[in-house]
């Protein structure tokens, strides 16, 4: 498989080339603009040192006379020298040289065909060949009472033009070097520090962190919610959402305060390590926060909300499966002792005593947990009806239970469920003053299992039955409910609703 660049050798890279290719281009415009600078300047020197010239009066009076002298070829090297110019010509109408940097070329005709336009009586600039060789000329025409006596011809030759454009050039060169090494130490700084806020993690690395984030926040069934220092929402999943939706008619929770989400939000302490109770619209949740610390600073906080109903129904899971298996034992025991007994009042044919002591042992209170293990083929549900009936039993309240014809095995999520909305009810039951009888009806027909709950309107409040409605009205259990696809049907008196419940083959 081929190694992958990391994110610090492609940021490199990119900055890198990026500069080098930016501060080339900018070089060589510079370049290309200061060589036209150059030019331009000297073509200046040029004209302005012609013009000079044409107003000395020794070469005015050189060209009246129509003759050169030793006087004003001196004078013309020397300025030539002072200007670092290659050549001055002073010449007269007929192109004839009075003045050359060679004295030998003097009195010979000027070179180049382009004084033309000089000689009549305009100056220009031209580059062409002469007797030095390629070279940037400047014409300027001499005239002495309005009339034209000569021109005046000034060059540099190509050569020292391309070696003052160079030595100009110099300085940019040290100036692009300065400004690679430094670019290139800023660029790989630059790539180090987001190398360093990305806390060292490649872009995969992190989009793979991010959709294992978004996996585990939308899957949760815990209301998971992000706030800054400031209390504000930054991120909310699917169940937080849901959750502020049913609680406030409202859509999108990021961005809002989260006193709009948690109505109590000042008698939490953010910062302690432990679950803690919360309540709100009735319902309890088991609520826990951590804070979020980058490079060391406080950022915000994480905050799980958890309905505490839930926990506790496997707490209470747990303790009737315990329930169940020492019922078990017990009845295993105590069923050896009665063959003992009716062995023995057999044996001393005490048929009288033998009838009572059969009519008690039929007795439902005594005969609860076989009757049960003969109807309910799952022993998870069977467990659950024994350990809730304990639970009614102890505040004084008989939870009788008929089972019609039997329920069966089912070793699916329908019944972890169905046991889930059980205990939520229950749970809603035993929070209220309740009669001394209450009947749990279950009807098993065609994969439908159909539970209702009775009791005698006299015996229990009407305050109570509409407080348990209440509870039951809860965002958590609706939900519940709803996966179920059932509803709670309420009457004076009884409370009933239908669940799939499947028979496993």
């Amino acid at each position: 498989m081929k190694k992958k660049l990391s994110l610090w050798t492609l940021l490199s890279l990119a900055f890198v080339t990026t500069l080098i290719l930016s501060i080339s281009v900018s070089y060589f415009l510079v370049v290309k603009s200061a060589a036209k600078r150059v030019k331009h300047n000297e073509e200046k020197l040029l004209l302005a040192t012609g013009k000079q010239l044409a107003s000395d009066p020794l070469v005015i009076n050189q060209l009246k006379k129509d003759e050169t002298s030793q006087e004003l070829q001196e004078y013309t090297n020397q300025l030539a020298k002072n200007y670092q110019l290659d050549f001055i010509v002073v010449m007269d109408m007929d192109a004839i040289r009075l003045t050359h940097p060679d004295p030998s070329k003097i009195g010979g005709h000027f070179k180049g065909g382009d004084e033309v336009t000089s000689l009549k009586g305009e100056k220009h600039i031209s580059i062409n060949e002469g007797t030095l060789g390629q070279s940037l000329r400047a014409f300027v025409p001499v005239f002495s009472d309005e009339k034209q006596i000569g021109v005046i011809a000034l060059g540099v030759k190509m050569t020292s033009l391309s070696t003052m454009i160079q030595q100009s050039q110099k300085d940019y060169q040290i100036s692009l070097i300065l400004s690679l090494v430094v670019s290139l130490f800023v660029a790989f700084a630059l790539s180090l520090y987001l190398k360093r806020i990305l806390l060292n993690l490649e872009p995969r690395e992190i989009a793979s962190l991010l959709e294992e984030r978004n996996a585990m926040l939308e899957e949760t069934k815990d209301a998971v919610v992000v706030i800054d220092l400031n209390n504000r929402v930054l991120l909310a999943n699917a169940q937080a959402q849901t959750l502020y939706q049913y609680t406030t008619q409202q859509t999108n929770l990021i961005g809002k305060d989260v006193q709009d989400f948690l109505y109590h939000f000042e008698q939490i302490d953010l910062d302690k390590k432990v679950e803690q109770l919360y309540q709100q619209h009735g319902q309890d949740y088991l609520f826990s926060a951590a804070p979020i610390v980058v490079r060391e600073q406080k950022t915000g906080y994480v905050i799980f909300l958890r309905n505490a109903t839930e926990a506790l129904f496997v707490t209470d899971q747990l303790a009737n499966t315990t329930a169940y298996a020492s019922a078990l034992q017990s009845q295993s025991h105590e069923f050896m002792n009665k063959l003992h007994v009716i062995f023995g009042l057999v044996d001393l044919e005490a048929y009288e005593e033998l009838g009572v002591y059969l009519e008690d042992l039929l007795k439902p209170e005594k005969e609860f947990s076989r009757y049960v293990a003969l109807l309910v083929k799952d022993p998870m549900m069977a467990s659950f009806l024994i350990g809730e009936r304990q639970k009614f039993s102890e505040i004084k309240t008989h939870l009788h239970i008929e089972i019609f014809p039997e329920i069966p095995l089912n070793n699916s999520e329908e019944r972890t469920q169905l046991i889930t909305i059980y205990r939520y009810i229950h749970h809603a039951f035993l929070q209220r003053q309740l009669p001394d009888e209450l009947q749990l009806s279950l009807e098993w027909e065609d994969n439908v299992l159909t539970s209702t709950y009775s009791f005698k309107e006299q015996l229990f409040s009407r305050e109570d039955w509409e407080k348990i409605q209440e509870t039951l009205q809860s965002f958590y259990f609706k939900q519940l409910i709803q996966d179920r696809h059932s509803e709670l049907h309420f009457t004076d008196k009884t409370l009933s609703f239908s669940v799939d419940y499947s028979k496993e083959d």
